[in-house]
């Protein structure tokens, strides 16, 4: 697989170079950043080479800011013929933002994965939190999130908890509210995000029931975990017909399958 990585020069833009320069099964083809294009050792290239230079790769991964994002959106959108997939790591968009990837996917028939979190273990929570969900809630069971993040994370709550919290309130026929003020409410599913310290990020999803509680957990412990998934999750991307994609797209039964053939 050849990757272009977006934000490239950044923490996880470093950590997906280093998970690629490990596996045999990665090629790195070039990158992109505020510092402008890298290419075969060459830094700083013009943006106007972006096209020609993009052409060879099979998957687009993006880790950057959100104007970084805006500006390979940009990038993309005056080229005539996009041939790699695309996963959205960045968090933070808008849902303006949003709604114009999506556009983006149907008018140059791309796939297009918006991945707010690349561990598989979100995904299984997110799996379980549904099904927990499903069971608890009609017995009154209220559900908060609490997710924390290292002091330097741009965008509170985090884009994981945020659809964590969606994904439950789809199912459930809840609102979703963040940082509450004042009185719980009914059919609320409460978001809380914590600041400080290094911490990679911590998500827990508490059922509070007037009897017993249950909470389910994720902590990351590195970023290298989030790199390996975003190789797994590209994988999964390159393979699916054009389109745009969320991370509820994906079924356990497709990650089983990456891993496997990893």
């Amino acid at each position: 697989m050849k990757a272009w990585i977006h934000g490239y020069s950044g923490r996880m833009g470093q950590e997906i170079l280093k998970q690629i320069h490990n596996d045999p099964q990665w090629t790195m083809i070039g990158g992109s950043s505020a510092r402008g294009l890298y290419y075969k050792d060459q830094e700083g290239l013009s943006w106007d080479r972006f096209e020609n230079l993009l052409s060879e790769a099979e998957v687009l991964i993006d880790f950057s800011s959100v104007s970084g994002n805006e500006e390979l959106y940009q990038g993309l959108l005056t080229q005539s013929n996009i041939s790699a997939a695309l996963i959205i790591g960045s968090t933070g968009l808008t849902a303006e933002a949003i709604t114009n990837w999506e556009t983006l996917a149907g008018q140059k028939k791309m796939s297009i994965l918006l991945a707010p979190n690349t561990s598989l273990g979100i995904l299984l929570l997110h799996q379980i939190s549904k099904l927990l969900g499903e069971v608890l809630s009609p017995l009154h069971f209220d559900i908060e999130i609490l997710e924390s993040h290292h002091r330097a994370k741009l965008d509170a709550p985090s884009g994981t908890a945020k659809f964590l919290a969606n994904g439950l309130a789809h199912v459930l026929g809840k609102k979703v509210v963040i940082n509450r003020e004042g009185l719980r409410e009914p059919k609320e599913i409460g978001v809380t995000a914590l600041r400080g310290g290094s911490v990679f990020g911590e998500h827990d999803i508490l059922f509070l029931g007037d009897e017993e509680e249950m909470r389910i957990s994720h902590r990351a412990l590195s970023r290298g975990l989030f790199a390996k998934g975003a190789l797994l999750l590209a994988k999964w991307i390159e393979q699916q017909k054009p389109g745009f994609y969320r991370l509820e797209d994906i079924r356990i039964e497709d990650m089983i399958a990456l891993i496997k053939t990893k």
